[in-house]
């Protein structure tokens, strides 16, 4: 082996030892901390925060959602629908992420899922009205009724991912009675 082989090698050897020192120290940080990157036994069980501020804030988005597909219906108010796609699409942004930070009993995991799908239906609804304004404002109207059927799905899958999404909050509660 010449000199550029050697040193090539042992620069292959060092890179593979810090990959895997970097790959086991990864695992056992992992195992030891939250989300938020702090020692786990640090945080309370935040499950009764969590469902009071989910499930208000589900009730306000999927109102939202359900009177701007009502409003959808007299399209004169164009200021009134922005407004609403606009609020939809912030809060459940935020409120998905914001979901996120609590540290909460594992029997919640399925509840929080299904709380970030509806928050991403919902999300998607209000995005998919905005498209198809944009198309019927360019003239497309084949364009604005494919995005019209899509926000259309999404609303149905938000609502019902919002009745699931109640459902699991209620069973856990009952399993739970010390959370209600």
């Amino acid at each position: 082996m010449n000199k550029t082989q050697k040193a090539i090698a042992i620069l292959l050897i060092i890179a593979a030892v810090v990959f895997v020192a970097g790959c086991s120290s990864q695992s056992s940080t992992q195992k030891t901390t939250d989300n938020a990157g702090r020692p786990a036994e640090e945080h309370p069980d935040q499950s009764k925060e969590w469902m009071q501020k989910t499930s208000s804030d589900a009730e306000n988005i999927s109102s939202a959602a359900n009177k701007l597909a009502t409003v959808l219906s007299n399209p004169e108010d164009l200021s009134q629908i922005t407004a609403l796609t606009t609020y939809i699409i912030t809060e459940s942004n935020k409120s998905r992420y914001d979901s996120a930070f609590y540290y909460h009993d594992d029997d919640l995991e399925p509840a929080v899922q299904k709380y970030a799908d509806m928050m991403s239906s919902y999300g998607a609804f209000a995005k998919r009205i905005d498209m198809s304004i944009e198309h019927l404002n360019a003239g497309n109207q084949v364009a604005a009724e494919v995005t019209i059927e899509d926000a259309a799905e999404s609303l149905t899958r938000g609502n019902k991912y919002y009745a699931e999404y109640k459902t699991m909050i209620e069973d856990f509660k009952k399993k739970h009675p010390e959370m209600a």
